[in-house]
């Protein structure tokens, strides 16, 4: 990883990076009169200028675009001088609403020949259905809750079973959107109704999954020719305590800041096993260049996936800053690294010897 760092420091001067997101103007709110509200999922403009002058700050040339539009205008026309400096995507942006919406940007990147940081649209799209990724991590034989998904009212398969404690959130959403304290309960008599509210409320699918209770952990990801898992890192309230036997809210995470992440010990855990689970999943996903698996390990040391984030957050104070730091890697170097697996995987820099 330093090699691939150190190459795109020498090639910084050589680079434009066409960055894209998608700013947050309004209040903090994960439901509105016609379903979820994705403004949590966008950036401040303070945020957005720390990964604007983390990039500069590596000596690469950056046009920033703050929507999808104005993206895909200059994409398509190629709006940018013809200075010789290799172009590269960098998005997290995710305007619209429901499933695929954050394919839209690799998927044109792949049509117009820009190499684009992290997931294509496949992995892009898949990772953010949580029905459909927990599909394939079962039939990669990972361990991940049981799950179930109702849609246009009526399940798709079959209904929970009675007595079952679930989690019941939207089917496309990240940041703990739509969760709350009555998320998790019991499939009792009056289940199907909550459910058929939450629908309404959500404006999308709903997924309802097993509750495990256990610490929180995510173990970031990189491809580097082959995948290897982070240090793990513990998702805990802001005082430390571990979430356990209730869920992380999006009051937690969002609104009153009890949230907090720390290295994950592993303590009870067998060695290898988050790592080995973190890998395969990011493989079976077909993800690429850097992403997150994120668990749910129980009082018998048994890691649960239940969620997958093929493009964390690439803020200073995010999951994969904070599990790099652990190596010694500065923000500017985590940035670099993202940039220098995109550009191997497009063809467009010389394989490092050694990661």
């Amino acid at each position: 990883m330093r090699e691939l760092a150190a190459q795109i420091r020498d090639e910084a001067r050589n680079l434009r990076v066409l960055f894209v997101t998608n700013l947050r103007a309004e209040d903090l709110a994960d439901l509105g009169p016609d379903g979820v509200l994705n403004n949590a999922q966008y950036y401040t403009q303070a945020q957005a200028d720390q990964m604007i002058r983390g990039l500069q700050e590596l000596g690469v040339t950056v046009n920033a675009y703050f929507n999808e539009r104005n993206f895909i205008a200059a994409a398509v026309g190629e709006e940018w001088p013809r200075d010789g400096k290799q172009p590269i995507v960098f998005t997290t942006a995710e305007g619209g609403t429901g499933s695929g919406r954050r394919a839209l940007i690799p998927a044109l990147c792949n049509l117009l020949g820009l190499p684009v940081v992290n997931s294509g649209a496949h992995a892009s799209t898949i990772a953010r259905h949580k029905f459909h990724a927990n599909a394939v991590l079962r039939q990669a034989g990972l361990r991940v809750p049981d799950t179930w998904q109702f849609r246009e009212g009526m399940w798709i398969g079959p209904h929970p079973p009675l007595g079952a404690r679930v989690i019941v959130k939207p089917t496309y959403e990240t940041m703990c959107i739509g969760i709350g304290e009555d998320s998790v309960r019991f499939v009792e008599e009056d289940f199907d109704a909550f459910v058929a509210d939450s629908h309404r409320s959500f404006g999308q699918s709903v997924l309802v999954q097993e509750f495990i209770s256990g610490e929180e952990v995510g173990v970031p990801v990189l491809r580097i020719g082959a995948t290897h898992a982070l240090p793990a890192l513990a998702f805990r309230r802001s005082g430390g305590e571990p979430f356990w036997d209730r869920p992380r809210t999006f009051e937690d995470e969002n609104l009153r800041a009890d949230l907090s992440i720390t290295p994950f010990s592993g303590a009870g855990v067998a060695p290898g096993l988050l790592e080995h689970a973190a890998t395969l999943a990011f493989d079976a996903l077909e993800m690429e260049g850097a992403g997150r698996i994120d668990f749910r390990v129980d009082a018998d040391g048994r890691p649960w996936i239940f969620d997958t984030s093929e493009c964390p957050p690439p803020l200073e104070s995010g999951s994969f800053a904070r599990s790099l730091e652990q190596l010694g890697f500065s923000y500017q170097e985590m940035l670099a690294v993202w940039l220098g697996v995109s550009l191997l995987d497009a063809g467009r820099l010389r394989s490092p010897t050694r990661s």
